[in-house]
């Protein structure tokens, strides 16, 4: 396991404190060679020294070394809290644990992880938590949030490689004893796939709501403006709406693919849990209202065969894909075989006929695969940096196509303005506020891709 802290992350801090060292420098130069009075002074005073302090921690942080190795042999820590070398025999447990509460903190902090040495070992440094499992002295190495590695991942690695030592605490990294697991759907390159194949209908149903949802409405605004200011108006706001609610019913009906095929799930007992490791949904597989729907049942989702509950107005909500949306494919023979063993035994007729349509299912299936016996710590495959800064450049693409339904609302109040004062102006506040979420939109897409590339080229270093 090579444990690293996200490159971006770095290179944001480096750049945010070295723009308020500048600004500080600046500001300090100004004072040297120009006049102030007393006030004008202490505020300069006060800006340089918030500049100094908060530019230098920044560049600080993002320069100083961590690098977390985890292998057979034992543990190298190099961070800002710990430099030292662990054998394995020198630990007595690894502890990944909650945050503590705090009064103050109204978000729940990342979890932590905590190093127990063993008896008579020193690390170099003062022990100054305590274990929850033992109330043994530990140190904190790092939070969650600050490794570029996946949470299920850690705990995955971090079981096999401490084995006994490993103690998982957090309550959303860990699986309810007794819950079954169903894999990843689809996985590899399959999954790969899958994600173009809905990049590619995004890209259509974009194209079709620009030309058929946002142009025509636009159109009709000016037309009617230029008519009538009251017309105009009226149009207006109809238009809004309208574009307002097809565009939520869009996203509504083509949204979820792509979070079921991302997401992972667990039986625990008698309920199906999704969203692990985030907040979850659980639906009961015993209370008469599972489904398992043939593929076209439920727009949005393809070939894909879907076990579903009714939501609101009794439309269907797809809790889980029992097929790939894209090819057909059915997931492997022992997830569907599970969950056809928990709902044969339901009282309602309604789950035992979806068992009977899974236990079809599954003489369809194809065996599983087996499941890998060793850590997925391993350096992965060039193709996945590939996909990865693909899918980064995918994202600025986007950001760039928005951008012209920004300008498109722009045009549209810059022609209805010139016969109205009231529609032009309208159309130019919406445009000014998508052109600030725009920004935000952009400058996420952007820190994105630069991710990606810091990925690949510090790839040899890892």
């Amino acid at each position: 396991m090579k444990l690293r802290r996200p490159y971006i992350d770095r290179v944001v801090a480096v750049l945010f404190g070295m723009l308020l060292l500048a600004g500080a420098a600046a500001i300090a130069y100004r004072t040297v060679t120009e006049k102030f009075g007393w006030f004008g002074l202490f505020f300069c005073a006060a800006v340089v020294l918030f500049g100094l302090v908060i530019g230098g921690s920044l560049v600080r942080h993002a320069v100083l070394p961590f690098r977390v190795d985890v292998d057979s042999q034992g543990w190298s820590v190099r961070t800002p809290k710990l430099n030292h070398n662990l054998r394995w025999d020198e630990i007595a447990a690894v502890v990944l644990a909650e945050a503590p509460a705090s009064a103050r903190r109204r978000t729940a902090a990342a979890p932590r992880l905590l190093l127990v040495p063993a008896a008579g070992v020193s690390v170099g440094v003062p022990l100054t938590e305590e274990s929850p499992v033992d109330g043994q002295a530990a140190v904190e190495l790092f939070r969650l949030n600050e490794v570029d590695y996946g949470e299920g991942r850690l705990v995955r690695d971090l079981g096999m490689m401490a084995g006994e030592r490993f103690h998982n605490l957090c309550r959303q990294l860990t699986r309810p004893a007794g819950a079954i697991a169903l894999r990843r759907f689809p996985d590899g390159q399959d999954h790969v796939r899958l994600t173009r194949w809905l990049d590619r209908r995004k890209a259509l149903l974009f194209a079709g709501w620009y030309l058929l949802v946002l142009v025509p409405p636009l159109l009709l605004i000016g037309l009617a403006a230029q008519r009538n200011e009251l017309l105009g108006t009226a149009v207006l706001i109809a238009g809004v709406v309208a574009i307002g609610t097809t565009t939520f019913k869009i996203w509504l009906t083509f949204g979820d693919c792509r979070n079921l095929a991302d997401g992972a799930a667990i039986i625990d007992g008698s309920e199906l849990v999704t969203g692990i490791g985030s907040p979850n949904h659980r639906t009961s597989l015993h209370s008469g209202i599972v489904n398992v729907l043939q593929p076209g049942s439920l727009r949005g989702y393809g070939k894909a065969w879907l076990l579903t509950h009714p939501g609101h107005k009794g439309r269907p909500i797809a809790d889980l894909l029992l097929s790939d949306p894209r090819t057909g494919r059915l997931r492997s023979r022992d997830d569907l075989r599970a969950l056809e063993a928990i709902l044969r035994i339901s009282s309602h007729e309604r789950d035992r006929a979806a068992a009977r349509q899974l236990e079809e299912l599954a003489a369809e299936a194809p065996a599983s695969e087996a499941l890998s016996s060793t850590p997925s710590s391993e350096a992965l495959p060039a193709s996945a940096y590939a996909f990865a800064l693909w899918q980064a450049l995918q994202g600025v693409g986007r950001a760039v196509v928005l951008l012209g339904v920004v300008l498109t609302v722009a045009l549209a109040g810059g022609w209805a303005g010139e016969n109205s004062a009231v529609v032009g102006p309208a159309l130019f506040i919406a445009a000014a506020c998508l052109f600030g979420v725009w920004i935000l939109y952009a400058l996420y897409r952007t820190l994105g891709l630069l991710d990606a590339l810091l990925t690949i080229a510090a790839r040899p270093f890892r």
